[in-house]
């Protein structure tokens, strides 16, 4: 095909080209598609934002009046982890009442037909909760998050100090400890909220520091903060400031730790209340309600079920959310022992509902508990063992390094040499470390691998600090004496800690082997055949399952079973109880659990044989 140019307009036009026609259809085409706008990809909404929406069509106008009467609330929630308006927290807590509203009316019709009106009186007065825990959520949030920062805040303030001794400015050590989430979770979070302040919104550094000290939840995090503050700005000495913030937090640690211990020994002796002394009457007189029926034929446990089944672990998980509350706690947990536990849970069901011939049920709810507990006690008791070697040798590791550093060797020379020492648990790390350093690898994926393998967070921050030291400062003696000083300060408030708390795990021992003792001797006393009935406090002449009141030898057996199996249950729940008491963990409590329910089955034992032999 041939193309032909025209010659120019009249009035010097440009030239007109003429263009096939297959080519002015795709000339149109891309002309069209450069004129539309891109398409924007749609933004994913989750189903928080789905019923945030909905809440706020619904009830965002009650939502709106209601906020003014709650001042607070605005405050609370920029200290809080929620990122939420006051008028959207509002509105989800009155759209969450109002859903209670029909079942509370069906749970109402329903009681009056199993003729239970006068406890649908009560269900009512449940509507109002919704609501109440709904506008609590900011505080409880700001609680927790106040937490996290308090059991970070002595070693974030120590990683502060190694960044100013080496020259770092605020700004970069704010890029420092947003990335360093692994070590600091809590930390690196207000790190970055300060940075979008500052990055985003504008503001410069100083007002984002005085903005995160206003919003902070932590009281010594934000007297830290601004302390850190009003020392830049007056051009004054931060290494000096750090230092002595570091030895005011300890202080400060140390008198909670006292005044925590002495809290917890009160939540002991109301546990015991609670649990001991409360299923010593609660046994004693559920014994007798049967015992002295005539007419009885068979026992209900309905009323064990529920103390020792429903009552008995409430009580115990309130009691443990509580001291979670109040005890320090690592940002790092091992969790393996609590999958492991979880997954060892049916053995319980499966070992009580097994049919074995001659086996009381009591006694293979025992095995079945200790079952459950066992494989994650061993677990745990590994862990806590590696990481109390590795941590007690930790601080004499870092002196050493100190020592060594005066001669003038370089930090992973200075390492080298002190491979060949006993460290304990520690020592095998040091030679691993000290054979990859004398392969030429960087010290810094030395030690990033060290943290990865042990199982300690404590270890891991030290690891992470005595890296900053090496980047920041070239690893003067100096630094190494001060990360030695924190590690050892840190240690001995650990020990003084435990120490402290330690005592309060033979309260509940002592409750759990007192309500066993007391079954036991109740059991087997009323079992026991032949007993002679003016033991009992009848009149001669009447024998079990004449009349006199006296329950029948059937009777008395199945009591015995009902009232065994309900102690040794609570017996294993206060042994949970003590490990976070008296350890400050959960897992520790699984060791306890399984050592009370073997020395309840023993006493089982003891005490029956005792008091068949009378």
């Amino acid at each position: 095909m041939k193309f032909r140019f025209g010659s120019p307009g009249k009035k010097g036009g440009a030239k007109q080209v003429l263009v096939p026609p297959q080519q002015k259809v795709n000339l149109a085409k891309k002309k069209k598609k450069a004129g539309q706008r891109p398409k924007q990809e749609k933004a994913k909404t989750t189903f928080s934002d789905k019923f945030l929406k909905l809440s706020l069509r619904l009830m965002g106008r009650p939502a709106k009046k209601i906020i003014t009467e709650m001042p607070n609330l605005r405050e609370d929630i920029m200290k809080s982890n929620l990122n939420i308006s006051p008028q959207g927290i509002v509105a989800i807590s009155l759209f969450a009442t109002l859903m209670c509203v029909p079942a509370i009316v069906v749970g109402v019709i329903v009681l009056i037909g199993m003729g239970l009106g006068l406890f649908s009186v009560f269900l009512p007065f449940i509507l109002p909760f919704p609501f109440v825990i709904g506008i609590s959520l900011p505080k409880i949030s700001a609680s927790s998050r106040a937490q996290a920062l308090e059991n970070e805040l002595p070693y974030l303030v120590g990683y502060i100090t190694v960044l100013a001794g080496g020259g770092i400015s605020p700004m970069t050590t704010m890029k420092r400890i947003s990335k360093a989430g692994s070590i600091f979770p809590a930390a690196a979070k207000e790190a970055s909220r300060i940075l979008l302040d500052i990055e985003i919104f504008g503001m410069d550094a100083i007002s984002a520091l005085e903005k995160a000290a206003r919003y902070a939840p932590n009281r010594m995090f934000s007297d830290f903060i601004g302390g850190y503050v009003a020392v830049l700005n007056s051009g004054g000495n931060v290494v000096s400031y750090l230092e002595n913030k570091v030895k005011e937090i300890f202080a400060y640690r140390e008198s909670k730790v006292k005044s925590s211990s002495e809290f917890i020994g009160t939540l002991a002796e109301a546990y015991i209340i609670a649990t001991a002394v409360m299923g010593v009457s609660f046994t004693v007189l559920f014994a007798t309600q049967n015992l002295m029926s005539s007419s009885a034929t068979t026992v209900d446990p309905t009323m064990i079920i529920m103390f020792s089944g429903v009552f008995i672990p409430v009580i115990s998980l309130v009691f443990i959310v509580v001291l979670n509350s109040i005890q320090v706690r690592e940002p790092f947990n091992y969790e393996l022992p609590y999958w492991v536990f979880l997954a060892c849970s049916p053995i319980a069901a499966i070992m009580f509902f097994l049919p074995i011939a001659g086996l009381p049920e009591y006694l293979k709810l025992g095995i079945g508990l200790a079952l459950v507990s066992s494989p994650a006690m061993i677990l745990n008791m590994i862990y806590t063992k590696q990481k109390k070697a590795v941590e007690g040798k930790l601080a004499n590791f870092l002196r050493d390094i100190s020592e060594v550093r005066k001669t003038g060797l370089a930090p992973e020379k200075t390492i080298e040499q002190l491979a060949g020492r006993n460290y304990g648990g520690l020592s095998e790390h040091v030679r691993a470390i000290a054979t990859q350093l004398s392969w030429g690898t960087p010290i810094r994926s030395v030690l990033v691998n060290f943290s990865k393998k042990v199982r300690s967070w404590i270890t891991r921050a030290m690891a992470f600090l005595l890296l900053e030291v090496v980047d920041v400062g070239g690893g003067s003696a100096g630094m190494f004496i001060s990360l030695a000083d924190f590690t050892e300060k840190n240690d001995q408030l650990e020990k003084a800690r435990k120490s402290e708390i330690r005592p309060y795990v033979i309260i509940p021992y002592i409750g759990a082997i007192l309500v066993v003792v007391t079954t036991a001797m109740i059991s087997f006393f009323i079992a026991v055949p032949g007993i002679s009935p003016s033991t009992l406090g009848v009149a001669p002449g009447a024998t079990l399952g004449q009349g006199a009141g006296l329950p029948s030898q059937q009777l008395a057996s199945q009591l015995t079973g009902i009232l065994l199996t309900g102690s040794i249950f609570q017996s294993w729940f206060m042994g949970i109880v003590a490990g976070k008491m008296g350890e400050g963990s959960v897992a520790d409590g699984f060791k306890h659990a399984t050592m009370l329910v073997i020395i309840s089955l023993v006493t089982v034992v003891v005490a029956g044989t005792f008091i068949g032999s009378l």
